[in-house]
């Protein structure tokens, strides 16, 4: 079988967001289960702006499709929304990670209404698609809403996580500090990061020595900043912007004793699963997808959103319990073994065999390995 991704989003993890690390990652696992994969995007001079650069990608997309046979056509979000007009007869799927309807309603400006451009192109994508994937049941529930399709077209395949990557906590030479809390978030409005810092404020009264660390850029970085300064968080609060190493960030989740996410709308939450594949207790809000990847009171605590005093009540009470922070660190352990992209990969070709019950009709042997490619 040879699957096409449609893929004109951000490659790196700090440039983008989640939405990268899960399309390289169910690439790979497919590839080891020796399914052909071709990963299909712009490189080169294509325009350097994002999102020109994605919609100049999708008008040529039916010519490159002509160009090259494929088995089905994977596209993610936008990307795809002309794929009808290249590949007329061939199974074509579209991969919904975030729901850009449900997206732009907490931006602002001139955000607001490009996101809401955007929505139009994605929700069109969806209704002319075979079949939809999604990550969450909210996320189902949101295109269903949002994009007027059949919600018995819309399959669930999770995010996944490369556990590989993320060894025991205590086969590691890094010391938690009992003290830190850590995000690791792109810095929209929607994230609701000025509630974390006023969290910490309250927090802090308590407990002088807790302190903040941030990583990712964004948007709203300026204006975090300024609440920081005004909070008096002094150096209580570390901005440390996008790291675009790997390895250091993942350093990061070792060294702290408490994982924050306070988001007010989450497609799935691909952190959660790197701090508890860390082993570190999490605490988030209650908003969108966030309970159904985090177990509440096992995992971690979920309060309701936009509310800075519960965050810090939570975070008080598991910065209090060394015991409870461990207890909930060795559950999330336990539990994001699920979410293994060996899983995630067997789970994918399920639900295109349980929607498109053709696509997977190939001769024994005809599935080899490849490597992606980008045109």
């Amino acid at each position: 079988m040879h699957i096409a991704f449609l893929d004109s989003w951000l490659r790196r993890a700090v440039d983008g967001s989640g939405t990268a690390v899960a399309i390289g990652g169910l690439e790979r696992a497919l590839l080891q289960r020796g399914v052909r994969v071709s990963r299909i995007g712009p490189s080169g001079l294509w325009p350097q702006g994002i999102t020109t650069r994605r919609l100049f990608f999708n008008l040529h997309l039916p010519l490159l499709l002509r160009a090259l046979r494929y088995d089905l056509v994977v596209g993610f979000d936008i990307d795809g929304f002309l794929a009808r007009a290249g590949r007329a007869g061939t199974p074509y799927v579209v991969s919904i990670k975030g729901v850009i309807a449900e997206e732009y309603r907490h931006e602002r400006g001139a955000v607001r209404q490009l996101l809401h451009g955007l929505s139009l192109l994605e929700g069109h994508n969806a209704r002319q698609a075979d079949a939809i994937l999604t990550t969450s049941d909210y996320c189902r529930a949101r295109i269903v809403q949002h994009y007027a399709v059949n919600p018995l077209r819309v399959g669930l395949v999770p995010e996944g996580i490369d556990l590989a990557q993320w060894p025991e906590p205590g086969s590691l030479p890094i010391a938690r500090d009992p003290f830190t809390v850590l995000c690791v978030a792109r810095q929209y409005p929607r994230k609701h990061l000025a509630d974390l810092l006023r969290a910490l404020a309250l927090v802090r009264r308590a407990e002088p020595r807790a302190r903040l660390v941030i990583i990712g850029d964004g948007p709203e970085q300026e204006r975090l900043r300024a609440l920081a300064a005004e909070l008096k968080l002094g150096e209580a609060t570390l901005f440390l912007g996008g790291i675009p190493d790997d390895e250091a960030v993942r350093e990061w989740y070792y060294r702290s004793a408490v994982f924050c996410l306070p988001s007010l709308q989450e497609g799935f939450g691909i952190v959660l699963l790197e701090a508890m594949a860390a082993g570190l207790p999490v605490v988030a809000t209650t908003a969108a997808a966030i309970p159904e990847v985090l177990p509440h009171g096992q995992a971690g605590l979920l309060v309701p959103p936009a509310q800075p005093q519960a965050l810090a009540e939570a975070l008080r009470a598991l910065l209090a319990d060394p015991a409870r922070r461990t207890a909930m660190g060795d559950f999330g352990r336990a539990h994001v073994v699920r979410y293994t992209w060996e899983h995630v990969a067997g789970q994918f070709l399920d639900q295109i065999e349980r929607l498109l019950p053709n696509a997977l009709a190939l001769p024994a042997g005809e599935a080899q390995l490849a490597h992606a490619t980008v045109v």
